[in-house]
């Protein structure tokens, strides 16, 4: 029945899909009538090409239509989402790319065009809204390179890439494009009809989209991806790194919660600033392609106020589905982040308030240009600063391999110590905290065999011992379909009174985790990861309490991983490890009993991760998402 239910749930989302840019007109409305309601409604709409002949509509083809967002409603309401034989298929677009009305996710054009273009509008046999003849030429040729591109017939002035035009068997673009430029006031002594010279003449009139909006468009255009990557200038490494965050009207009261997440993400602060009165016009028409309406969100999050300039000194390199969904990212880390502030922004007010407050770059090239528009002063700063985190981030070690994962505070690395092989921790700038409870733990756990002794400390490193092996290698009891082996019951043992230990002492092992934990076959278990070991105001005994298994009491002022607290620590991090429920290792318990109990949790793992797996696998096979 669960099952059962769970494919009813997303059979449900489904169908809840919100219906794409196409519409119909019904037969017996006609496109006369059609365009005759929209008159007497008023509607800020244009027919964006092919409207001479209007109101006929040759078989096979469509209407395509701007409208504004205030009257997108009026006219679907005359629309319907599934047509039948007979009815007028159209293309519709709002001008800031409204859900239902976009382009691939996307406004059309870029929004300050679109706007143009429908104020410019002119009337066509008192019937059918227009381009103005400048608009009609200049639209077309949007079309015909960002929309189209090879496909569009239209040849290219290199060599190697007009072997990738297409022909166009529907229209002849080429001869079309020429009447349109001989009628517009538009003149270009150097303009051809090929894509290049579209391509200038878009630029020279400002219709050419900023570079994230060509980025964006580019998965879908060949001819796009071939321009920028002849123009792309190659990022140096010490600039990799860069990026700027743009904080709408809606979310100035977060500043201070949003320099702290982006912190604590692993981006080091390098400016701030509110964007000057006089710029944002300008910066808002030249980011986004213009747009800052609400897109899926209820309301929209406001035009760009204020803005971080921020650096990673250990970029994450995006996996392709990343890339897929957003070309020309250059680390996964700014969308991490991103999806971090904006979910707890909206979790924090209510539904009908939720929105997008914030806007990053995607890459260091956008980033610098975005500077550009805000302020160019700052750029030689910034890319000094940029220069400086980088050398400072340099290992001084050579490094075998890279062992790092998230890097929010520090990257790891198998380096060759002397000749030996060490495991070396690079901190990040502004993190010398952690580094410094490194430490602390050394001295402070300097009687324990289970702490792995430290071999140098630097001013933004330390190097351990390394241990080979693995927690998989002294276990080979795993649950059906699990992540991970359960630990032994001795390394259970040995890492409570790890806990015990420093509890004692008056510190407690904040975020300590199996995860934290390796096992050499020669030298046993070995904690190599002190990061939120913390002072507290008084020792304690036993286990009870402790915050590697439970949340921090309200009150405590002490640094906490990122994640949720509102859930049993233990549970969440240490259960599918161990097997064991915490009371069983609260209380001592014989091994016998706990070898029965982790008969039961094996049981118990395995139906539930069978039963999670039965469910997603008619989902994979049948590509739903």
């Amino acid at each position: 029945m669960k099952i059962k239910r769970g494919i009813r749930r997303r059979l449900s989302r489904l169908l809840r899909r919100p219906i794409n840019q196409r519409r119909f007109v019904d037969s017996s409305l006609g496109a006369s009538g059609f365009l005759k309601i929209l008159k007497e409604e008023d509607v800020d709409y244009v027919v964006l090409r092919w409207f001479e002949t209007l109101p006929h509509v040759a078989p096979g083809e469509d209407i395509d239509i701007l409208v504004a967002d205030n009257d997108i409603e009026i006219m679907t309401s005359y629309m319907k989402s599934v047509g039948n034989k007979g009815d007028i298929p159209c293309d519709v677009y709002s001008v800031s790319g409204l859900p239902g009305s976009n382009s691939r996710n996307m406004p059309y054009y870029p929004v300050p065009i679109a706007r143009k273009i429908l104020d410019n509008a002119i009337w066509v046999n008192h019937l059918v809204k227009a381009p103005s003849h400048d608009d009609h030429f200049l639209s077309l040729c949007y079309h015909v390179l960002y929309h189209k591109g090879y496909s569009s017939g239209v040849p290219s002035e290199d060599a190697e890439r007009n072997k990738k035009v297409l022909p166009c068997n529907d229209h002849d673009y080429v001869a079309m494009l020429e009447r349109l430029y001989q009628e517009s006031s538009l003149k270009s002594a150097q303009f051809v009809v090929t894509l290049e010279g579209i391509d200038r003449i878009l630029s020279e009139a400002g219709w050419k989209p900023a570079h994230d909006t060509l980025e964006k468009i580019s998965m879908r255009n060949q001819w796009i991806r071939d321009a920028l990557c002849e123009d792309a200038v190659e990022i140096p490494d010490d600039l990799r790194g860069l990026s700027i965050f743009l904080v709408r009207e809606e979310g100035m009261e977060y500043l201070d919660v949003i320099k702290k997440i982006l912190f604590d993400q692993g981006f080091d602060h390098v400016m701030e600033g509110s964007i000057p009165e006089e710029r944002v016009g300008r910066v808002a028409s030249g980011i986004r392609g213009g747009n800052w309406g609400k897109g899926p969100w209820p309301k929209s999050g406001g035009l760009p106020s204020y803005y971080y300039v921020v650096y990673d000194a250990k970029p994450i390199s995006p996996n392709k589905k990343m890339l897929k969904d957003h070309p020309g990212l250059h680390n996964e880390r700014i969308s991490m982040a991103k999806l971090n502030i904006r979910d707890k922004y909206n979790r924090e007010v209510g539904p009908k308030f939720r929105c997008n407050i914030l806007h990053s770059a995607d890459n260091a090239d956008q980033t610098l240009y975005y500077l550009g528009l805000i302020n160019t002063g700052c750029i030689p700063f910034v890319k000094e600063e940029a220069c400086r985190k980088y050398s400072a981030f340099a290992t001084p070690f050579a490094v075998v391999k890279d062992l790092s994962k998230h890097a929010r505070r520090a990257k790891v690395e198998l380096i060759d110590f002397h000749g030996k092989k060490a495991i070396c921790k690079t901190f990040k700038e502004g993190r010398e905290h952690f580094l410094e409870r490194e430490i602390t733990a050394r001295k402070v756990g300097a009687g324990l065999s289970e702490v792995s002794s430290l071999l140098k400390a630097g001013k933004n490193y330390i190097v351990m011992e390394f241990c080979e092996g693995s927690r998989d290698e002294i276990s080979s009891i795993r649950p059906f379909f699990h992540s991970h082996d359960y630990l032994p019951i001795w390394a259970i043992e040995q890492m409570k009174q790890i806990i015990i230990y420093y509890r004692a002492r008056g510190y407690e092992c904040v975020d300590f985790s199996p995860r934290n934990v390796l096992i050499d076959s020669s030298k046993g278990l070995k904690v190599i990861d002190f990061e939120f070991l913390q002072k507290v105001d008084a020792q304690s005994a036993g286990l009870v309490g402790n915050l590697a298994w439970y949340s921090p009491p309200d009150g405590f002022e002490g640094d906490l991983p990122q994640g949720k607290t509102n859930v049993s620590l233990y549970r969440r991090r240490w259960f599918r490890y161990t097997g064991l429920p915490i009371y069983f290792c609260l209380n001592d318990f014989p091994k016998a009993v706990l070898h029965l109990v982790r008969g039961v949790t094996f049981i118990y793992f395995s139906v539930n991760n069978a039963r999670r797996k039965a469910v997603s696998l008619p989902f994979k096979k049948f590509n739903f998402r």
